[in-house]
């Protein structure tokens, strides 16, 4: 949608004294990806949560549960969950992928960039805990050997001409060729 649409059905919303924005949850109790609201779910939890939450806790059941509540809170203010409510689950395990994917971009912000300031919306000793965790001996190690695990994993297409499913099929194939060939042959069955 477009941000003048987005912003009068936010309008529209308010005077009918419902939340400005709305965004479907699974039965699951989760954010549902492809819902037109998403991107303004996306958008509240950039603007709040770096803001109420601590960025150099890394895990998220670490985090006060005073400022999870805060945040929480703040996002129900400004959202109407339709078809089901959003689970303590689903909103803990999207903070988890959010902070995950924040942390990550300021990362790559700092070690590109040679950034050493601190970046916008983030407090100075949030951020100096968060460049010595990454400068820990023990935080490299665990990158270094994530990043090579990532790069040997080589994933099969399941279909196209060099996919799985076609490879098992001339496999098929040549073990019902060698089937009518005198047994003496087949040496692959």
């Amino acid at each position: 949608m477009a941000k003048k649409t987005i912003e009068f059905e936010a309008e529209k919303r308010k005077k009918k004294e419902l939340p400005p924005h709305k965004v479907e949850v699974t039965k699951h109790g989760k954010i549902d990806g492809s819902c037109d609201g998403k991107n303004e779910w996306d958008n509240a939890m950039q603007g709040l949560a770096p803001r109420i939450l601590n960025m150099a806790v890394v895990k998220v059941g670490e985090q006060n549960p005073t400022d999870m509540a805060e945040l929480r809170s703040q996002l129900d203010d400004l959202f109407e969950y339709i078809h089901h409510e959003l689970s303590a689950h689903g909103f803990r395990d999207y903070v988890r992928r959010f902070m995950k994917s924040e942390r990550s971009r300021l990362k790559k912000r700092y070690q590109k960039d040679g950034q050493t300031g601190c970046p916008l919306g983030v407090d100075v000793d949030q951020w100096a805990a968060l460049v010595k965790y990454w400068e820990e001996r023990n935080t490299q190690k665990k990158t270094s050997q994530l990043t090579g695990a990532r790069g040997a994993i080589t994933k099969l297409s399941k279909y196209g001409r060099g996919g799985k499913v076609a490879i098992e099929a001339k496999l098929v194939c040549v073990c019902l060729n060698l089937i009518f060939l005198p047994l003496k042959m087949c040496i692959n069955c």
